[in-house]
């Protein structure tokens, strides 16, 4: 076996996994800033901002693939349509109202969840097969998901005394959990650029409602520092970089390999949000991340062939 040459790390993997990082590092930075932000940007404004501006940035590169799609876009405009509240605005637009309860390590924790919940999904709707070990890797992050969100109190969870916040994130990753089945059923010929930016239109579009009622009622944000930051960065960075690299990222390492990038997402957000927002890093939030992560791996292994669907 034959070292690669150095310079393949630019040219190759190396880049991928700078990919990985810089997007873990980003979606960890987006529940920083939607905690941030939380009184000072109203949470349907944040996200309108978001998509809008993703869809306007990403047009111009992906208008003649959009063009080149149209009559499957056409064809499958009510799963776009799916697609489009799923994630844009219940999985992320509706995670700035959930920050404005809840702590920002709080949300890098149970996005962890994501992967056993797009497989827990995956079995019941698409009616995908099952092995122990992932029966096994779903109730362990699940066990560990409820423990955080229960602050590591079962008498919590009894008397239904959890903390809002908590309890609309794992709505929210549910929903995203609904996008990643959901998006398995659009044909492939759609190149991935022309999705994300009709995603991202469409949840614009979505927004619109509540964002125009927040304008009614509490009118536009205020020209502060803190709303100026929150606004650019939501519009920029989680929509069109973190996802683009993401996806790029994903092609060349495949999403096994890509998946354990995830994991930083819960450690950035502690690293940053404990001297920024001046959180606190509680036993109970490394007891759940140690279970779900350990859920997220055996589950997410490749079963032997031998091992009994």
């Amino acid at each position: 076996m034959t070292d690669r040459p150095k310079a393949s790390f630019l040219a190759g993997d190396g880049v991928a996994h700078v990919l990985m990082a810089q997007s873990a590092l980003i979606f960890a930075l987006n529940y920083v800033i939607g905690r941030w932000a939380a009184g000072e940007v109203a949470p349907y404004t944040l996200g309108f901002t978001r998509w809008t501006v993703g869809a306007l940035v990403l047009l111009p590169f992906a208008w003649h693939l959009i063009r080149r799609d149209r009559v499957l876009l056409r064809r499958h405009w009510k799963l776009l349509c799916l697609l489009g509240f799923l994630m844009p605005l219940m999985g992320a637009g509706i995670t700035y109202v959930a920050l404005n309860y809840t702590t920002a390590i709080n949300g890098g924790v149970i996005q962890t969840s994501l992967p056993v919940l797009i497989l827990l999904l995956a079995w019941i709707v698409l009616g995908d097969r099952s092995t122990g070990r992932q029966v096994f890797g779903v109730v362990l992050a699940i066990v560990g998901l409820l423990y955080m969100v229960a602050r590591g109190d079962p008498a919590v969870l009894l008397g239904l005394d959890f903390n809002r916040g908590d309890a609309v994130l794992l709505l929210c990753n549910l929903c995203l959990a609904g996008y990643g089945v959901a998006a398995r059923l659009m044909p492939r010929e759609i190149h991935t650029l022309t999705l994300l930016t009709m995603v991202c239109a469409v949840g614009a579009l979505c927004h619109v409602p509540f964002f125009a009622a927040e304008v009614i009622q509490e009118g536009l944000p205020p020209a502060s520092t803190r709303a100026l930051v929150s606004l650019v960065f939501v519009a920029f960075f989680p929509s069109v970089v973190a996802i683009l690299g993401w996806n790029i990222a994903i092609a060349r390492l495949g999403p096994s390999r890509a998946g354990f990038y995830m994991y930083l997402v819960p450690v950035f957000s502690a690293a940053i949000s404990v001297p920024f927002l001046g959180e606190t890093l509680n036993a109970y939030h490394l007891i759940g991340a140690v279970l779900i992560v350990g859920g997220v791996t055996v589950s997410s292994r490749r079963p032997r062939a031998d091992e009994p669907a």
